[in-house]
């Protein structure tokens, strides 16, 4: 994605997920942030506390029953952080479709998807967790060789993912390991396998 200067700004301010279940909504924040330089502006404005504020009521939008383009939505326990498919669906109003590509059994697939949007100016959200279970939400935001950029909601900060450490599931973000999935507008073309 090519990022504005105030998208830069935006990045090196440091927002932070306000608490311990709203990184998904803390990434949704983010992309639109990074879409539009108003909003940008306004969170920068705000500080802290507008982004907050933002990413609470994002939080709400996301588990609740109904999605930004007024359609019914399964809701979502709030406990359990962001659902893939609302992210999605939150997501899709200004892009292509987005499609859900499972990283924990085909890696390889998944990081060739995630490279695929982000090459084409998209920014990707990229779930991570245990070997058992989801648990975080990242937002890539640039390609760089085998190496990708995100933001990481608990420590606010741009952060680097590398493709040996991500299909090895070696990953270290925010404590988590296992890429889970990513949220692409685009499937790779050629073979599918875990590498």
């Amino acid at each position: 994605m090519i990022v504005s200067d105030t998208g830069r700004l935006v990045l090196g301010r440091e927002f932070r997920q306000p608490d311990l279940r709203s990184c998904g909504a803390a990434v949704a924040v983010m992309a639109q942030a990074l879409r539009s330089d108003r909003y940008a502006r306004r969170l920068l404005a705000g500080g802290d506390d507008e982004f907050g504020r933002e990413t609470a009521a994002m939080h709400r939008r996301l588990t609740g029953p109904v999605d930004i383009s007024g359609r019914a939505q399964l809701p979502w326990i709030r406990a359990l952080g962001t659902a893939p498919w609302a992210l999605a669906r939150q997501l899709e109003r200004d892009a292509r479709r987005r499609r859900v590509i499972v990283a924990r059994v085909r890696a390889g697939h998944a990081w060739a998807a995630m490279m695929a949007t982000l090459r084409e100016q998209g920014v990707v959200p990229v779930y991570v967790g245990s070997q058992w279970a989801p648990r975080h939400v990242v937002l890539a935001i640039e390609a760089r060789d085998d190496a990708v950029r995100a933001y990481e909601p608990s420590s606010g900060r741009v952060i680097g993912l590398n493709r040996e450490e991500w299909v090895e599931g070696r990953l270290v973000v925010a404590g988590w390991r296992e890429p889970w999935c990513v949220l692409s507008q685009r499937a790779p073309q050629g073979p599918r396998n875990r590498a």
